[in-house]
């Protein structure tokens, strides 16, 4: 685990007045010029792409955090873009297929180690329906994928609480047709 956002501000961002105190550590308040900072989460988004068959596909991720194991074609949201934008973006640079259709599912909350600081993330997962193509492992981010059932056993293998959540909430959730 990575030492958490709000433990790295150790000067005002507004001032440059040193910290003199973490506790509480949330929110930042700075004693010289009470500047604040909520350190708040990140957006990413997560979509749950079936086939035919009702099968999920999930993709073995290339990179920590998580490498090795099983997630979902999504990333974090980019300054300036709507959750759906990013969505839009994300399978297309993950596995190469245009989104068709998609439709919002559930929200999870996250944590993100990055170069060992603890971010936190709000995840939003929709399920999407993609224009019918050859999936490419596109950006490197990914070495394999499977289409599968959601078996426990395969939700035990998924890289991020958070997905392993939406995937359960979508697998007791979703109408048989």
């Amino acid at each position: 685990m990575g030492k958490e956002l709000a433990e790295t501000y150790r000067y005002c961002p507004a001032c440059g007045h040193p910290r003199e105190s973490f506790e509480p550590l949330r929110p930042f308040r700075c004693t010289s010029c009470m500047h604040a900072t909520f350190f708040g989460p990140v957006s990413a988004v997560g979509a749950v792409v079936t086939n035919d068959q009702g099968q999920v596909l999930l993709l073995r991720r290339a990179n920590d955090p998580g490498k090795g194991m099983l997630g979902m074609p999504g990333g974090f949201v980019d300054h300036g873009e709507t959750a759906e934008v990013a969505l839009k973006r994300e399978v297309l640079e993950e596995i190469g297929l245009t989104v068709k259709s998609f439709e919002y599912l559930t929200s999870q909350p996250n944590t993100y180690v990055y170069r060992g600081i603890t971010l936190p993330v709000l995840d939003l997962f929709y399920t999407v329906e993609v224009h019918h193509g050859q999936i490419e492992l596109v950006d490197g981010e990914i070495t394999s994928w499977i289409w599968t059932e959601l078996s426990d056993h395969v939700l035990d293998q998924l890289a991020f609480v958070s997905n392993r959540a939406a995937l359960k909430f979508y697998r007791d959730n979703r109408m048989d047709t």
